[in-house]
């Protein structure tokens, strides 16, 4: 095991709740050489697309997570986040201005191009040489290269539609509610303990959105951000980022794919459409029914397949609350490890990532049905699929997922956490439309867990997320084997339960 060595490379900042000077330290991978992966090859006469951590990190080792969440047992989740966002960009400018003349050098040199900076790992991305890689791996500070994604793309000339005036909802609807509403019991939630996900947002990471008139009354508007100026109001990079942003075309624009008078075409466009739906979507005046578990809360979109980092960085500082991924990525190898990192941090800074469980047991065996990031323990909530009779629905992937990279030797981990439809769930369509049974996948579980938490952090906006998945499993409802299982988790979840509990541990 290596050693990790606590270091008082601190962020120290006044909580105004306790009135105390509070330190959070990082962590250092100490390491005696530069570990890269065995995905780069070295004699590649290509360019290589790297992602680099420096040694410094909140997370040192594979079991860093567990640990400080202990250390933080006693905290606040909005005082954490706070603590946490400034002592994470207090060492990433530490870091990297250790290496930046280095670094200068090979920019200026040519063997480095595209570097872009992350702060939720400490590190950054760049695109670079054989000679380039082997110029970096002697900088003084660098601890781990993994292999990187593409760059995303330049400037796309497509323009975004702003919702800048949304007629918000007052009150959850009753009426012509989705079936899974009630099978949820947050129908439940909404009238007898008046929690209706009011205060929470939730980032959908998705591939396309149809802004619907459903959705136009739930989505975020960036209250930093000034709409349509083609200007970065708020200085965090990003031009119009006030609905959402799309990370692949760096652009506002949620909408890549128009809808065609193809049902089979505009069911696969609007799958982040019914994902949203499903968190937060609200009655409207075209007569679409409320979908929403948590009509109250407020969404935002994001497209991107490769820049992930600037994704989850742009969702921790818009203050948002959870984070769904209706995606699965196989066969990263040791670049699981980065995604892990960078959603442990994630989860330090109050976002709760949830994600579907995955549709590939009928095509792959375990410990592999479950990818990143469904895979990722404690800091990624995963929720497998049954049928409305309670049944397993047999595409849905099954646990336990194994964990033996260079970083994580967890071993065998139990996965799925718990279940949620995903079979024969009706479709709103962007004309207010109901078409039953024609939704199937785990995509649409995971947003189902999604909705539940917004509720959950709706009745307590400081849970912390170990505390938040102690609840949430010890009170669904156990649908399979006695007890937890690697096909439905800990069971179906259980809206009313889960925040009843939230409500009696906040008020004891």
């Amino acid at each position: 095991m290596k050693q990790l060595i606590l270091t008082l490379f601190t962020c120290t900042i006044l909580c105004t709740q306790a009135k105390t000077i509070k330190l959070i330290t990082t962590e250092k991978i100490d390491t005696k050489k530069v570990w890269i992966s065995p995905k780069i090859k070295t004699n590649n006469k290509q360019p290589i697309n790297i992602t680099i951590w420096f040694d410094q990190q909140l997370l040192g080792d594979g079991k860093a997570y567990n640990r400080r969440s202990k250390e933080f047992s006693k905290s606040r989740r909005r005082e954490l986040r706070t603590l946490v966002i400034s002592a994470l960009k207090k060492a990433s400018d530490k870091s990297y201005n250790s290496a930046k003349p280095d670094l200068t050098k090979l920019q200026e040199s040519g063997d480095i191009k595209s570097l872009k900076r992350h702060w939720i790992i400490n590190g950054f991305s760049c695109t670079t040489t054989s000679k380039g890689l082997q110029s970096i791996a002697k900088i003084k500070g660098i601890s781990k290269i993994f292999y990187g994604d593409n760059p995303r793309p330049s400037l796309s000339k497509q323009k975004a539609t702003f919702i800048t005036k949304p007629d918000r909802p007052t009150e959850p609807s009753t009426k012509n509610l989705p079936w899974y509403i009630s099978k949820l019991n947050a129908d439940k939630v909404w009238k007898e303990l008046s929690i209706t996900g009011q205060g929470t947002l939730n980032i959908v990471h998705d591939i396309n959105f149809i802004i619907t008139p459903s959705l136009a009354r739930t989505i975020y508007n960036n209250p930093k951000e000034i709409p349509n100026n083609n200007k970065d109001d708020d200085r965090n990079g990003l031009i119009d980022d006030y609905n959402g942003f799309n990370f692949n075309t760096n652009n506002p624009n949620l909408t890549i794919s128009a809808l065609t008078s193809d049902p089979i075409t505009d069911r696969k466009k609007l799958h982040g459409t019914s994902c949203a739906q499903i968190i937060c979507g609200a009655t409207a005046t075209n007569g679409a029914p409320q979908f929403g578990i948590a009509p109250m809360s407020r969404w935002a979109g994001i497209i991107t397949n490769s820049n992930i980092e600037s994704a989850i960085e742009w969702a921790i500082e818009q203050g948002a609350d959870t984070y769904s991924m209706s995606f699965s990525r196989p066969n990263l190898g040791e670049e699981r490890s980065h995604w892990r990192k960078v959603m442990e941090h994630g989860s330090f800074c109050g976002i709760f990532f949830v994600s579907g469980a995955g549709n590939f047991a009928q095509t792959t065996k375990t410990p592999v049905q479950m990818r990143i990031p469904e895979d990722i323990p404690e800091a990624v909530f995963a929720a497998a699929g049954v049928q409305q009779d309670l049944s397993r629905t047999p595409f849905s992937s099954k646990g336990p997922v194994e964990w033996n990279t260079e970083l994580y030797q967890d071993g065998s981990i139990q996965k799925p956490e718990v279940s949620a439809f995903n079979h024969k769930v009706p479709l709103l369509t962007p004309d207010g439309k109901v078409t039953p049974d024609k939704l199937n996948g785990n995509s649409f579980a995971g947003p189902m867990l999604c909705g539940t938490i917004s509720l959950m952090l709706s009745a307590d906006p400081d849970l912390l997320p170990w505390d938040l998945k102690e609840i949430i499993t010890s009170t669904a409802t156990d649908i399979a084997a006695p007890g937890v299982d690697f096909e439905t988790g800990h069971g179906l979840i259980n809206c009313y339960a889960a925040v009843k509990e939230v409500l009696r541990r906040k008020n004891k």
